[in-house]
């Protein structure tokens, strides 16, 4: 696969103070933007725009009974946050030269 972006994502393990690092990756023909937030953080926003549904149960207060299912969505699409070394490799890798 020629098109993936492979980079380093991190995150804090739950319950604890370590770092966990994982490597994904992004396809680059699905990249419409790229936002800088801060100096040291890029957003890539993907052209992957999807539904997500959450169910909650409708409770009765009064008998403390399940009387259905609420449902929200959520109209959402993929944000890829790059930092560091990540940020000059993707920008080398999608920069356009004339």
């Amino acid at each position: 696969m020629t098109n993936q972006f492979f980079y380093t994502r991190k995150e804090q393990a739950q319950g604890s103070e370590e770092i966990l690092e994982f490597t994904d990756s992004i396809n680059v023909n699905k990249v419409i933007r790229s936002v800088m937030v801060d100096k040291d953080t890029l957003v890539v926003l993907l052209d992957d725009i999807h539904e997500r549904v959450q169910e909650t149960p409708n409770i009765n207060l009064k008998t403390n009974k399940v009387i259905g299912v609420n449902r929200k969505r959520e109209i959402v699409q993929t944000e890829v946050y790059l930092t560091g070394d990540d940020i000059t490799r993707f920008r080398k890798l999608t920069n356009i030269e004339f």
